[in-house]
């Protein structure tokens, strides 16, 4: 539809980063925007990009303070749950929309963190390596490698940090298929709320204590940077792993990978790091207790899908002078006086 023929307006909408956009919905956001793609995703750079531009859309680019003063914008679109590259409290003082696509990639996200679960207790990437390297098991003797011997989930007991729309999935998955004890930590949520999701609410450090398997669904914030550090580490369990598919620096890498290499713990599976792309030297890619992946919890065909209709939609709205369903900074426009409380 083009809101153009509606009375509305045509905003320049400008990609900060190279986002996976099907060609189909850049068809159909040319008929509510003028598209633009951005050359470089540095401050300065974008910064002389987006002095027209209506809507910045960014996966990964920093979208600075700078960056925002340099466009008449109306909207922020973080492409993905997260939204920690965005100077929230510059767009606030502009009166500048901050939306994400929240619940769009919940499913994706919980699946991959099992999937991490069982490839760590399977031993399933030394098993296929050892496969590849046409090996089987001792054919003489029909005894197993110590280390091709796994572990089941069944029964183990997990600990969520964070219970929102992602951990609350890991609940149900783990708790419904594999009968897993569910613990959980989270300041916003009652414990109410946690028994409706089968989980036993208790503070951080009882959850390291007790859990065979952590895994951490929360947001990048001052609060929540390095959660999980040395002392947390350190209260957990020889044999239990550690899951983190929120942000890289919610957990204290240099500590995570001293108490994998002295074998304080026993694995953790990594798909986020506290620098992307992962450097060649790091040391996480030399260990043989992790299973990493490149940032993709969130990446399936059905997630993408949701995140180019969400898209479309927020985009639209602000088109004719409405407000985006997935607001962030609500709460700071209106007490900027950029919004009413009831809106």
């Amino acid at each position: 539809m083009d809101t153009r023929k509606e009375g509305g307006i045509c905003p320049t909408l400008i990609f900060a980063d190279r986002c996976s956009v099907s060609d189909e919905a850049i068809s159909k956001l040319e008929a509510v925007a003028r598209v633009k793609w951005a050359v470089s995703d540095r401050e300065e750079a974008l910064a002389k990009e987006v002095t027209q531009a209506n809507v910045i859309v960014a996966e990964y680019a920093p979208i600075t303070r700078k960056v925002i003063n340099s466009a008449p914008l109306r909207m922020i679109i973080a492409y993905g749950v997260g939204y920690n590259h965005i100077d929230v409290d510059a767009a606030s003082e502009k009166g500048v929309f901050v939306t994400n696509f929240r619940g769009s990639n919940s499913e994706a996200v919980a699946e991959l963190t099992v999937c991490m679960m069982l490839a760590l207790l399977r031993n399933l990437r030394e098993c296929d390596q050892h496969i590849r390297n046409k090996r089987w098991k001792n054919v003489e003797s029909g005894k197993l490698p110590d280390w091709m011997i796994g572990t089941e989930l069944y029964g183990k007991t997990l600990g969520i940090v964070g219970i929102g729309e992602i951990g609350k999935r890991v609940a149900r998955i783990c708790g419904k298929g594999f009968s897993m004890r569910i613990l959980a930590t989270d300041p916003f949520v009652t414990r109410e709320q946690a028994q409706e999701i089968g989980a036993e609410l208790i503070d951080l450090e009882s959850l390291l204590r007790s859990s065979d398997i952590v895994t951490v669904h929360v947001p990048l914030s001052a609060e929540t940077r390095c959660l999980i550090g040395a002392k947390e580490i350190g209260l957990m369990k020889k044999s239990a792993c550690l899951i983190n598919t929120s942000r890289g620096f919610v957990a204290d890498e240099a500590a995570l990978i001293q108490a994998l290499k002295e074998r304080k713990i026993a694995a953790a599976g990594l798909d986020v790091f506290q620098k992307e792309p992962i450097s060649t030297d790091n040391p996480l890619l030399g260990l043989d207790n992790t299973v990493l992946s490149p940032h993709i919890a969130g990446s399936t065909r059905e997630s993408f899908e949701a995140y180019e209709r969400i898209l479309l939609e927020e985009v639209t709205r602000v088109a004719r002078g409405e407000l985006p369903k997935n607001l962030v900074n609500r709460s700071q426009l209106a007490a900027r006086g950029h919004l009413r409380p009831d809106n």
